[in-house]
């Protein structure tokens, strides 16, 4: 387990770099800045990369679906956890116009597409409660576990190669 929570510090290290650069950029507030996130997709499956070729030179070049899914999840939690706990600081001390920025993005999104002023103001009531530096944290770490779980998967589907020798 020590090299899954290195890896997945390292992830949660290099998510906190990124949010830095997107912040400072102020590349969050762009219209690219929901692309920009795959990076970190990218990322993780780096690490998790990384992570199974550290378990397959010492397992004889082989490992389990299972560890190689435990491993990655584990990874991207614990690095989403991280990033998670970095965006709620930022955004409630640092950039703390963040969430405004937000809001008045989806109020422009919405009367673009002709909604009427009383649904806009309903709309805006209801994203004020889920629009929270707290809010923001558990979605982080929540959405983690999501990301995290999908791409394990796929990488446990392409990386797998069990012993053959070994009972099941």
């Amino acid at each position: 387990m020590k090299r899954e929570v290195r890896y997945g510090l390292y992830y949660g290290g290099f998510s906190i770099l990124w949010m830095l650069v997107m912040y400072v950029t102020e590349l969050n507030r762009s219209a690219s800045a929901n692309s920009l996130n795959y990076v970190s997709l990218l990322v993780l499956g780096y690490f998790i990369i990384q992570f199974v070729k550290e378990v397959k030179s010492e397992n004889e070049g082989y490992i389990t679906f299972s560890r190689i899914f435990k491993g990655g999840l584990l990874i991207g939690t614990l690095g989403g956890v991280v990033s998670s706990i970095f965006f709620y600081v930022q955004v409630k001390f640092i950039d703390t116009g963040y969430v405004d920025f937000i809001l008045k993005q989806a109020e422009t999104e919405m009367q673009r597409k002709g909604n009427s002023e009383e649904m806009i103001e309903q709309a805006m009531s209801m994203a004020e409660k889920w629009t929270t530096p707290e809010v923001f944290l558990i979605m982080g770490i929540v959405g983690s576990l999501f990301i995290s779980s999908f791409v394990s998967v796929i990488m446990a589907f392409i990386m797998k190669k069990p012993n053959p020798n070994e009972i099941a």
